[in-house]
């Protein structure tokens, strides 16, 4: 819910306060969340990763064809600051650990997907190509977006192309957050009601 108020708070340029895109959040999930099987979502599914891979080979684009970033000084020459190795402090290295565990922290869901799918012996191998891909991207985007924009990379780095680049990430991934809002709300829904039946 956090991620697609937050996209909604970047589209907006901070148009209301961040309580009322969460609020719109999960409205949003409530009245889509009440569909209880995957098969009839999977449609939306494959829309958010569709938009979420667009935003970021749109980001990833923005910023290698840009001259600086939005937040680097704009007068006098400018080259990318990255480091290949630093030294950073204690606290600055868990911070970027967590980072990294975190990215992979959606992996538990794996095991609504395997109880709806038709053959469940094919699981391993969705599971290995998911992984696989995902951690592909992850390198792929972080290393191009870190090279061109060195210690300017936004976070979360979809406004580390500037406002307008910013504005246009977010509205292109404006359909993933919205799914994996319905699919958890979805979840919620589904055990509160059953809760209730058995009563």
């Amino acid at each position: 819910m956090l991620g697609l108020a937050t996209a909604l708070n970047a589209i907006s340029s901070h148009g209301t306060c961040t309580a009322v895109f969460v609020a719109v959040a999960v409205i949003i999930g409530f009245v889509l969340g009440s569909i209880q099987t995957l098969g009839r979502v999977s449609w939306l599914a494959w829309v958010g990763i569709v938009s979420i891979l667009t935003a970021i080979l749109t980001l990833t684009i923005s910023v290698g064809v840009q001259d600086r970033p939005a937040a680097a000084p704009q007068t006098g020459p400018w080259q990318s600051n990255f480091k290949l190795f630093k030294s950073p402090s204690t606290a600055e290295a868990l911070a970027s650990l967590s980072s990294i565990v975190f990215a992979y922290a959606g992996t538990p869901a794996f095991f609504n997907i395997v109880s709806e799918m038709r053959d469940p012996r094919h699981y391993t191998r969705a599971l290995a190509f998911g992984q696989g891909t995902m951690t592909a991207v992850y390198i792929t985007i972080g290393c191009v977006v870190y090279y061109y924009r060195g210690s300017y990379v936004a976070s979360p780095a979809l406004g580390s192309a500037g406002k307008i680049m910013k504005k246009v990430c977010y509205g292109l991934a404006l359909p993933g957050p919205v799914f994996f809002v319905v699919r958890i709300l979805g979840r919620q829904i589904w055990w509160i009601s059953n809760l209730v039946d058995k009563d």
